[in-house]
C-alpha cells in the first residue's frame, strides 16, 4: 500500500522547496551583479585616478553621440532581421560580437592589475576554453569581465544625466520588445540555440555550472540574466565615481534592490517549477537605480 502525504503537508514541502529555489536563484543573480558592479566601479576609480594624475581629459559622451551609436546598433538589428534564416551567418555574427566584447572588456579590467601581455594571454585562454568546451562557468566568467570593463570604461565617458536618459529609454524599449514585438524573446531564444548568450546563464542546480551550455535545456534548467540588466545600472554607478566612491556604492545598493524586486516578479510569474517566463526586467531595476542616484546627490 502506497502512503500518501496529507495535502497540507504536500503544500508545505512544495512551498519550502520553492522558497529555497527562490533564494538560491536570487543569491546567484545578486552575487553576479555585485561582482560586475564592484569590478566596474573599481575599474572606473582606477582609470579616473590615472586620468587625474596624468591630467588626461576624458571626453564626455553626449546624447547626440548616443543617438548615432543607437543607429549603428539598429543597423545590426536590421541585418539580423534580413538574414534571420541564415543560421551559419547569424552564428558567426553572434560569436564574433561576443568575443570582441568580452576580450576588450576583460583586457580593460585585467590590465589594471597585470601587464598588457598577461591580460591578453588570460583572455585568450578563456576565449579558447569557451570556443572548445563552452561551459557555463567559463561563459559567465567572460561575461563578468566583459560587462565590468565596458561599464567601468564608458561610465566615465557618460554624464550621469545621459545614463539616466538611457535607462528610461531602454526601459520603455524593454517593455515594448518583450510584450509587444516579442523581438527580445525571439532573439534570446535564437542566441541560446546558437550557444551564444550576451548575459549570464544561471543553472537551477549549482553542479550544472560545469556543464556545457548545449547540454542544458534553457526553459527548464536555467535562468537567463541579460547583460543589459546588469550593465546599465552599473554604468550609472560608474558615472558618479569622479564625484565619490560612496555615491557609486549607493547606486549599486539601490540597483541590487531593484534586481531583487524584478527577480521577485519573475519568480511570481514562473511559479514553483514552471518555465522561466520572459519579463521586462529593466524597468524596476532602472527605477531603483535612478532613485539611488538622486539620493546619492545629497551626499
Amino acid at each position: 500500500m502506497k502512503y500518501r502525504l496529507p495535502k497540507n503537508k504536500k503544500e508545505k514541502i512544495l512551498k519550502k522547496r520553492t522558497d529555497i529555489q527562490f533564494w538560491k536563484g536570487f543569491f546567484v543573480e545578486g552575487a553576479l551583479f555585485l561582482i560586475v558592479s564592484v569590478l566596474a566601479i573599481t575599474t572606473a576609480f582606477e582609470l579616473n585616478k590615472i586620468a587625474t594624475t596624468r591630467k588626461i581629459y576624458l571626453p564626455k559622451t553626449s546624447l547626440q553621440d548616443v543617438f548615432f551609436s543607437l543607429l549603428f546598433v539598429a543597423f545590426f538589428i536590421l541585418l539580423f532581421i534580413v538574414y534571420r534564416k541564415t543560421k551559419k551567418f547569424k552564428k558567426i555574427i553572434y560569436k564574433g560580437f561576443f568575443i570582441l566584447f568580452v576580450f576588450w572588456g576583460g583586457v580593460v579590467v585585467l590590465n589594471l592589475f597585470l601587464p598588457v601581455f598577461g591580460s591578453v594571454f588570460i583572455m585568450g585562454v578563456l576565449i579558447t576554453l569557451w570556443l572548445e568546451f563552452s561551459t557555463v562557468l567559463v561563459h559567465n566568467i567572460l561575461v563578468i569581465l566583459g560587462l565590468a570593463g565596458t561599464a567601468g570604461f564608458f561610465g566615465l565617458s557618460f554624464t550621469s544625466p545621459t545614463v539616466v536618459a538611457l535607462l528610461l529609454a531602454f526601459s520603455i524599449y524593454d517593455f515594448i520588445a518583450t510584450y509587444r514585438t516579442k523581438y527580445t524573446v525571439e532573439m534570446l531564444k535564437d542566441m541560446i540555440d546558437k550557444g551564444v548568450v550576451l548575459g549570464f546563464i544561471i543553472p537551477k542546480k549549482i553542479n550544472n555550472f560545469k556543464d556545457r551550455i548545449s547540454q542544458l535545456k534553457p526553459e527548464r534548467d536555467t535562468i537567463i540574466l541579460g547583460g543589459g540588466y546588469v550593465v546599465f545600472p552599473t554604468l550609472l554607478a560608474a558615472s558618479v565615481v569622479p564625484s565619490g566612491f560612496l555615491r557609486a556604492l549607493i547606486v549599486i545598493t539601490f540597483s541590487l534592490a531593484g534586481m531583487f524586486f524584478s527577480y521577485f516578479i519573475s519568480s511570481w510569474h514562473r511559479g514553483a517549477d514552471g518555465p522561466a517566463e520572459s519579463i521586462p526586467a529593466l524597468p524596476p531595476i532602472a527605477l531603483f537605480a535612478i532613485a539611488g542616484y538622486l539620493i546619492a546627490l545629497v551626499f
